[in-house]
């Protein structure tokens, strides 16, 4: 019978106990969710240099809806808080 290591058993006494490697997907997840808007700003640009037609319009909406999913306000906080 196949055990699963990441999930603590039913009837073991550490059922609260979490493996180490689920809160190191979790922050890998977050991280990875909060830059890539960053990335997608990155790239898109030199995409769209050589883009034309319907892969341009698809290539810009990527980069509209990146920019929708950056949090400027938190942005412009940690800007703030280096710059002073």
């Amino acid at each position: 019978m196949p055990q699963n290591l990441l999930t603590p058993q039913a009837g073991s006494a550490s059922m609260r106990s979490r493996c180490p490697l689920q809160y190191i997907h979790l922050g890998f997840r977050f991280v990875r969710y909060q830059s890539t808007p960053w990335f997608v700003l990155t790239i898109t640009p030199l995409k769209l240099l050589f883009a034309s037609g319907v892969e341009r319009t698809h290539e810009q909406v990527r980069y509209f809806n990146a920019i929708a999913r950056i949090d400027f306000v938190a942005t412009y906080g940690l800007l703030i808080d280096l710059l002073w």
